[in-house]
């Protein structure tokens, strides 16, 4: 896979690093634009290097980028006059709502580079932050959004956290409230504590971030995705390990959910797992078939 080690910087200013290729000898007007999930990163996924090469084949560029979110603590560089500030990132201090300076900043350099349209794809967390930023921002180049392996976060975290959800988003805003947002707590129930303000971010207001609430049925509110207005491709794995329901459930869900979008496809993977383990090259068939160069 040939491409170039890039860095791109967020609408406020961070310096993203990723990876971004392009198919030779002609100028693709349509990318594919990458989020990864909690904790990720542009790299270690083998899905996305199948799904660069699928779509660069099929006549589109692709560009994936480390968000502030990478890893599961990280060191964010910002220029600040003639030097740099650090900025204290990865999973344990993540924002949720900042998600959209990196995915406008990463759009705005893909349109530096020729592409006027985009499909914005997501990956776990990332999917949650897509439809968050396309929602939110209506990005007039968005061409579609690729939705893999959408997480029920609440209904997750509600089974895992000490005491119930409410309480440690309860516990959370008090701490906020106190200046002490960056403080670590334990009781979310994941591999590594999250700041008081990460949790409020991400549990504290779910008309804002749960979009994506599979364990309740056709009563849940997928108002946020609903309203997408862009075709959809979504897709997840037999043995899916972040829902709590069934995964073929949970696509029929996104079909009927999809009010204003004028297309949606929910494909079914099976034996895949929540990073399509062995069925990357799978995944990335699927995926390329559904975008447009």
């Amino acid at each position: 896979m040939t491409g170039e080690l890039v860095r791109v910087s967020a609408r406020d200013g961070l310096e993203l690093v990723g990876f971004y290729a392009a198919p030779s000898g002609t100028r693709a007007r349509r990318a594919v634009f990458h989020t990864h999930g909690l904790a990720g990163n542009f790299y270690e996924n083998r899905l996305v290097s199948a799904v660069c090469e699928a779509v660069v084949a099929k006549g589109l560029a692709f560009l994936t980028l480390n968000n502030r979110g990478h890893e599961y603590r990280s060191d964010n560089l910002r220029e600040a006059g003639e030097g740099t500030e650090s900025v204290l990132g990865g999973a344990s201090f993540d924002i949720f709502g900042e998600c959209v300076h990196d995915i406008g900043g990463g759009a705005d350099f893909l349109e530096s580079r020729g592409h006027s349209e985009i499909y914005f794809e997501g990956h776990s967390l990332g999917t949650n932050k897509v439809v968050h930023y396309l929602t939110g921002d209506r990005d007039p180049r968005a061409a579609g959004a690729i939705l893999i392996s959408p997480p029920d976060m609440f209904g997750l975290r509600d089974e895992s956290a000490d005491g119930g959800l409410d309480h440690v988003v309860d516990r959370a805003k008090g701490l906020v409230a106190a200046g002490r947002g960056e403080e670590l707590m334990n009781d979310i129930g994941y591999v590594v504590p999250f700041s008081a303000a990460t949790v409020v971010s991400v549990y504290g207001d779910a008309a804002v971030t749960d979009i994506f609430p599979f364990r309740l049925g056709g009563s849940g509110d997928f108002g946020r995705y609903a309203s997408l207005g862009v075709p959809v491709l979504a897709t997840l794995g037999t043995v899916e390990e972040a829902i709590t329901v069934p995964a073929g459930d949970a696509l029929a869900l996104l079909e009927r959910k999809a009010d204003a979008s004028p297309e949606v496809r929910a494909v079914l993977i099976e034996g895949g797992n929540h990073v399509y383990w062995g069925h990357e090259e799978e995944l990335a068939r699927t995926i390329a078939d559904f975008v447009r160069a």
